[in-house]
């Protein structure tokens, strides 16, 4: 081939980024109760509250010029030391029994009868304090999971993320000596993407849970997964290793930004306000106690399940039969444990739903230990 003449345009484009963050926290406390941290469950804007501080006023308190008065103290009438018979008995008995322990004679006097019965009422009451304490323990054993009473929580998240993409076009005329024209428009495309992520994620004693609403739609209770998933449970930007329910029960979800996925717990019932059936009462729009077909929400929520390969499934609750979700609940506290008796998470409260097929099944509030 040979050329006569061309014209010839040509054009490229390139875009790069480079992304790198790197994060670090780590919160530590001391009690049964977890507390809120700065930044914890605040909607954006919202200022810290701050409670106020009494003044030394208010508990100032003014006597009146009859309460400064001394008052007068009677004086006590004589007390009478003289021992009955079984005073007398008792003594003896005391002192018998003193010198069988010591091998020493002793006289007691009335006094030391009177300090010595004094000792053993306060014993006698100690003793019934401590029993009823002990039974107010074993009852609150009974009725929660024991607790450390102190907790830990670190989380360490690094990520670099680097793409590259180049476009290419050509187009133009290209003339050769035999007379033939090539007219042509070509483009070309190359991208590339590079991402490195490491994330750490430590909890020990009382570790936090967070509590989705679960629905068990194949009419069992939720059980969860030994396998752990990466997910942000707690929609704090760093991604949580989570137990997931089992096959027959899922995530109730709302799928806010309409892509198809839940992308962190804010789109879970639970996890942003701590209770997902209270949360999930704010859309019954016409007070009936249910969200049902009358409610708008209805349509839009998803029950959120895996399948055994860890492959997310998105559907309708009329896709699996859900008629109704009733709202009211009572509490179930139960722990759930692995095959090494470590808490996965605890089932704190339970309600029901209505099917289609006038079946009942369950709903649940799933303590997540993260």
């Amino acid at each position: 081939m040979k050329i006569a003449n061309s014209t010839i345009a040509m054009v490229s484009n390139r875009t790069y980024l480079e992304r790198y963050e790197k994060s670090e926290s780590l919160k530590m406390w001391v009690g049964n109760t977890r507390p809120n941290f700065a930044g914890e469950n605040q909607l954006p804007g919202q200022t810290p509250m701050i409670q106020p501080v009494p003044s030394l006023q208010d508990y100032i308190v003014e006597l009146s010029e009859e309460a400064t008065k001394p008052i007068p103290i009677e004086e006590t009438e004589n007390v009478d030391f003289s021992l009955s018979e079984e005073d007398k008995l008792k003594i003896m008995l005391i002192e018998k029994f003193i010198e069988t322990l010591t091998g020493k004679k002793i006289k007691l006097n009335v006094g030391d009868l009177k300090e010595f019965e004094k000792d053993c009422r306060k014993l006698t009451n100690e003793a019934e304090k401590l029993q009823n304490e002990a039974q107010r323990n074993q009852a609150q054993q009974n009725q929660a999971p024991q607790q450390q009473g102190w907790g830990l929580e670190y989380d360490y998240h690094e990520s670099y993320y680097e793409s590259e993409q180049v476009s290419f076009a050509a187009e133009g005329v290209i003339k050769t000596a035999d007379g033939q024209e090539i007219n042509f428009s070509i483009d070309l495309n190359m991208s590339r993407q590079f991402m490195l992520e490491q994330n750490i994620s430590i909890r020990a004693g009382d570790a936090k849970k967070v509590d989705p609403l679960v629905i068990n739609y194949s009419g069992a209770a939720a059980a969860l997964t030994t396998t752990k998933f990466s997910f942000d449970l707690d929609s704090n930007g760093t991604a949580e290793q989570i137990s997931f329910v089992r096959q027959g029960s899922g995530f109730l979800a709302l799928d806010i930004n309409n892509d198809g996925a839940v992308n962190n717990g804010s789109e879970l019932f639970g996890p942003t306000t701590g209770s997902g059936f209270a949360e999930l009462a704010g859309y019954d729009e016409d007070n009936n106690g249910w969200i049902d077909e009358n409610d708008s929400i209805y349509n839009r929520l998803r029950i959120w399940s895996k399948d055994t390969q860890g492959n997310n499934s998105l559907v309708a609750l009329g896709q699996v039969g859900i008629g109704a979700i009733y709202l009211g609940h009572v509490s179930t506290q139960f722990e759930m444990t692995d095959n090494q008796n470590e808490s996965q998470g605890q089932v704190s409260q339970t309600g029901i739903f209505a099917s289609e097929k006038g079946t009942v099944g369950t709903a649940q509030e799933i303590d997540l230990t993260v």
